[in-house]
Order: C-alpha cells, then sequence, then structure tokens
C-alpha cells in the first residue's frame, strides 16, 4: 500500500529546511540537494516539488508571506493596541521572526538582478506598506490621530521606521527587544496624535 504523504506538513519541512540552510550558509548554500539533505528527505522527491532553484526561493517568499499574514489575521484589541500587536509582527523578536527576516535579506539581495526575485521583494515591500497604511486608517477612524495628518505621508515613514528598527534589532542584541520596541512604536505613534 503507498504511503500517504501530508502535503502540508513536508511543505513546512521543507520550508524550515530551507530556511535554516539560508540563515546559516546563505544564498550560496540554499540547493535543493542540501535543503533535501537538510530535510532529512530524498533530494530527488524534492526536486520534482522545485526542479530549479528560482523555485525553491519563490516559495520561500510565499512561506514569509502566508506566516506573517497567520500572525496578522491572530492580532486583536483595540485599534491601538491591534496597530502595536501588527507592527511587531514584522519585527524579529523571536527565533522564527529572526529567521524570517534573515531569510527575507538573502533572497532581497537578488532582486536587482532576476524579475521573478524582484516582484517577489517588492510584493513583501508592498505588503508591509500596505499595513502600515490600513492600520493608520483603523487609528484615524477611531480618533487616535490629529485630524490634519497626511496619512499617505505618515504610511511611508511608519513603513520606513518599521524596516529600519527590524535592522537595528536583528543586529543590536543588548537588552530587551520586544521592550525596546514596546517604546519606540509606542512613541511613534503617540507623535501622530498631537
Amino acid at each position: 500500500m503507498p504511503r500517504l504523504i501530508d502535503h502540508d506538513a513536508r511543505n513546512d519541512e521543507i520550508a524550515a529546511a530551507s530556511f535554516r540552510v539560508l540563515e546559516r550558509e546563505g544564498l550560496t548554500g540554499l540547493s535543493v540537494r542540501k535543503v533535501a539533505e537538510e530535510a532529512g528527505i530524498a533530494a530527488a522527491s524534492l526536486r520534482r516539488a522545485f526542479p530549479t532553484q528560482d523555485a525553491l526561493r519563490q516559495f520561500c517568499f510565499e512561506r514569509i508571506r502566508v506566516a506573517v499574514a497567520t500572525r496578522l489575521n491572530a492580532v486583536t484589541g483595540d485599534a491601538r493596541e491591534r496597530a502595536l500587536q501588527a507592527l511587531k509582527e514584522f519585527l524579529p523578536l523571536d527565533d522564527p521572526r529572526r529567521t524570517e527576516l534573515v531569510v527575507q535579506l538573502q533572497l532581497s539581495r537578488l532582486a536587482a538582478g532576476d524579475d521573478a526575485m524582484r516582484v517577489n521583494a517588492e510584493d513583501l515591500h508592498d505588503g508591509v506598506g500596505g499595513v502600515c497604511a490600513a492600520l493608520l486608517d483603523d487609528l484615524f477612524e477611531a480618533g487616535l490621530l490629529a485630524t490634519d495628518i497626511d496619512l499617505d505621508l505618515e504610511a511611508v515613514r511608519l513603513h520606513a521606521l518599521l524596516d529600519g528598527l527590524a535592522l537595528h534589532l536583528l543586529w543590536n542584541v543588548s537588552g530587551d527587544p520586544e521592550d525596546h520596541a514596546d517604546r519606540v512604536l509606542a512613541r511613534h505613534l503617540d507623535s501622530l496624535a498631537t
């Protein structure tokens, strides 16, 4: 009797193995063979699903998108609490989010010379920008922002702050990163209320 494969579980294993390889060895280490070895599955089996490195790279981008979207969908609370929690989902405040950021940065290096990778990198970037804009819209509707605020400009500023804070937290491991993120993000949102 043939063995049934749980494709979701297999994809989770492949994604986790790909992320570990990218985090440990960078882009030069990401190959179907190395990911298969890391995941403990046959390289031929993995090659059927991912015949090229580009397919594997695009899969990694998609897994980041799905993971972030899943976390964002679980955020609850009033408008301010939702905004703070949602913004923190993009920051490397635990091992999975740190790994996602490292993987995204590794893969995004290819965007300058590869159209498919550029589209994936731009999709992630635009997604973050869209979340920033939506959160500010919610805060504005809740009466928590100044009435004369330029929401489009502030969405760009918030996105830039978030990107910079993510890199800062990635390289600065001293102190409590979550407390630091809370203080920076809360201060920024407070500045938009006056």
